[in-house]
């Protein structure tokens, strides 16, 4: 290393050529692409338990209520109560699932805020986290607008920015605060007043002008057109809404395209306009597939297809897509990803498509066994499971066993 560091600064001509260098836009842009990424990521993997939390307890209620005491789908717990036909334990289960429900709704309330508030606290540190936490309490329940009808002031809510109003805010009101934070310099005196009064009071204020006046209308546009374009194309658009929604669910497992689909597909299926299916089936599918093509590759073409210590992960990965987690395929997808990506997602459209053709509907957002009770028509959708799992493993065996057939794949198997 020494002689290296001496080479580097000797006045020899010979040590003056200039080392070939990378396009200094490119290298910028992967760098800036791959910081958004992190903090996205971080507020993804923060905002994750709130998820969990409210979609177990929630399930709870919804188990008690449609499964448990076969309520008609068209009662909520409320209704049921007070309907007047349950009393005695029953009632007192009916209790029990509205307090979960409640409870699990509100969990899953603070899932985008939560959200928003670890990316921005990733971005400017815990400065920068009451900003993203308003922000993205903002997106979900944006404040009133005031409105002068027939003489009379009135105040009405705008159609909520959602996800994506979450994410705007979070990356503002992040690298603003930061930016606070690195040019207002004050004394030692006065860091308390800095940190404590000054930085918070602009960010919240920040945020409230940016919501009122760019991010809610721009937000609330985009979801307001989507709803309308998906839900005037009637069944055709619900199969179109499959089909995006799948592709977008399976393309990285659980990535930050996964998850700005789930939070797209979330505010449609919890107002009860587009059934949140195929996402559900597009999330299990690529680890049951690839899992699959771990058990049947021998029958199929005769030979193992992936190296030896894929097998006891493709049973590991069946397992965590019956508990609703698709990150069982990952280590599948990073092996060979030109061959598994492509795979599954064909599975995913396919098995996921076919369900929602069948009338298979679920509108509870969760993927795990626990909450099949729920859905309407499961053999179809049970159905639409198989197939697509199908198509991803002969697909994957089949692409596999072409490549080593032509020596471009060499698995060693262990036989």
């Amino acid at each position: 290393m020494a002689i290296k560091k001496r080479e580097a600064i000797t006045t020899n001509s010979e040590s003056k050529t200039p080392a070939p260098k990378q396009s200094s836009s490119t290298g910028n842009q992967g760098s800036i692409w791959k910081e958004l990424q992190k903090h996205m990521m971080t507020g993804i993997s923060n905002m994750i338990p709130f998820l969990i939390m409210g979609g177990l307890i929630l399930a709870f209620s919804q188990l008690v209520l449609y499964v448990f005491l076969n309520v008609d789908p068209s009662m909520g717990v409320l209704d049921a109560i007070n309907s007047g036909q349950f009393a005695g334990f029953n009632l007192s289960l009916l209790k029990a699932a509205y307090l979960t429900e409640s409870f699990g709704g509100t969990l899953f309330g603070f899932a985008i805020p939560m959200f928003a508030a670890f990316t921005a606290n990733s971005i400017a540190g815990k400065l920068a986290f009451p900003a993203g936490f308003i922000g993205g309490l903002i997106a979900t329940k944006p404040t009133a607008l005031l409105s002068l009808v027939d003489g009379t002031w009135t105040a009405e809510a705008p159609v909520a920015s959602g996800f994506i109003g979450a994410l705007l805010i979070a990356f503002a009101a992040g690298y603003l605060i930061k930016w606070l934070n690195q040019n207002i310099k004050m004394s030692q005196n006065w860091l308390a007043f800095k940190t404590t009064f000054l930085i918070p009071v602009v960010g919240a204020l920040f945020v409230m002008l940016c919501m009122r006046y760019l991010i809610t209308p721009l937000g609330g546009f985009i979801n307001q057109l989507m709803r309308e374009v998906l839900t005037s194309a009637g069944k055709s658009g619900e199969v179109v809404y499959a089909v995006v929604l799948s592709m977008a669910t399976a393309i990285d497992l659980g990535g930050p395209i996964n998850k700005a689909a789930g939070f797209v597909a979330l505010p449609l299926t919890t107002d009860h306009l587009l059934p949140i299916t195929a996402r559900c089936i597009a999330i299990v599918i690529p680890s049951i597939g690839l899992g699959l093509a771990t058990i049947i590759d021998k029958y199929v073409v005769g030979r193992r297809v992936f190296d030896k210590q894929f097998y006891p992960q493709g049973k590991t990965a069946i397992f965590l897509a019956f508990m609703g987690i698709s990150e069982g395929a990952i280590p599948f997808a990073l092996e060979r990803p030109k061959i598994a990506i492509p795979s599954y997602m064909i599975g995913a459209v396919v098995g996921s498509t076919t369900a929602v053709l069948l009338g298979a509907t679920q509108w509870f957002p969760e993927s795990a066994v626990w909450v099949w009770p729920l859905i309407t028509r499961f053999p179809a959708y049970a159905f639409g499971i198989l197939l697509g799992a199908a198509v991803t493993a002969l697909l994957v065996i089949f692409l596999r066993n072409n490549e080593i057939k032509k020596g471009t794949l060499v698995v060693d198997t262990n036989n």
